[in-house]
């Protein structure tokens, strides 16, 4: 039913749900059975049963279609990117009322000097996108060794808790993750008990006598460990000093980097 007055209420987020706005409210064609029958049924595929409501706005051109389910409303959703082109929807903007949920996720590492790209290239296999946040600062304004991360997951992927790159442990934290092992790195299980190899991931033998090669834990690649990745460019500083006297700085730098600032 639509509002009396005409008005459009706050774009709410509201799942399985979609605006569809015309672009020209006083275009009498597109109207609400334009959208109903053009637009859900013709073009989307959607049956009558499988819309559960529509707040109509007709004097400003605003339809919001709830799905019956999100099976509906991801095929809809899915059905219009592949036929963006289609005529039937010029003059239309349809705006999810969820776009795909970004989560914060926290890494830990162990050791500093573990090169952030690297991080970035173990995660980014399990993320749909993924933005780095900054650096996650103590009350001083000391980096805790810990870094901040914008990621949309794909549905039931998740990235370890705990991965390693050579010898260091990095764990990742965040909300809604599901019990894991941090002893094998799978989910469903927590390591008190665990029976499966760290290497291959199957039970009945322990990592030290698995028959299959080790992969690198960079690039998953046979052949080579981390240590010698060829993915690895970056190679660890070495400073050279006289033995008893301490490095002189060559330059002063700010406290804290515009990097750092940012995440605080």
């Amino acid at each position: 039913m639509a509002a009396e007055d005409g008005s459009v209420p706050v774009f709410v987020r509201v799942k399985h749900s979609v605006r569809i706005v015309v672009a020209d409210p006083l275009n009498q064609e597109k109207n609400l059975v334009f959208v109903v029958r053009r637009i859900l049924e013709d073009l989307g595929r959607v049956s009558r049963k499988e819309i559960l409501a529509i707040q109509d706005y007709p004097r400003r051109g605003v339809y919001d279609v709830t799905f019956d389910g999100e099976g509906v409303y991801r095929s809809f959703l899915r059905i219009l990117e592949e036929n963006s082109a289609d005529p039937r929807l010029e003059g239309l903007k349809i705006l999810p009322h969820f776009a795909e949920e970004e989560i914060f996720l926290v890494v830990k590492t162990y050791s500093p000097f573990v090169s952030l790209k690297e991080i970035e290239t173990v995660l980014s296999r399990y993320c749909k996108k993924l933005v780095f946040s900054g650096k996650i600062l103590n009350e001083l304004g000391i980096w805790t060794s810990k870094y901040r991360f914008k990621v949309v997951l794909d549905k039931g992927v998740f990235p370890p808790a705990r991965f390693r790159l050579g010898t260091v442990n990095i764990d990742c934290f965040f909300n809604g993750m599901p019990e894991f092992c941090r002893r094998c790195r799978q989910y469903g299980h927590v390591a008190d008990g665990c029976v499966l190899c760290q290497n291959c991931g199957k039970a009945g033998h322990e990592v030290k006598s698995c028959s299959l090669p080790r992969k690198c834990n960079l690039c998953l690649q046979e052949g080579h460990l981390y240590g010698a990745c060829p993915q690895r460019k970056e190679k660890p500083e070495t400073t050279e000093m006289d033995v008893g006297k301490l490095p002189v700085p060559v330059s002063s730098v700010s406290r804290f980097s515009e990097e750092e600032d940012s995440a605080g």
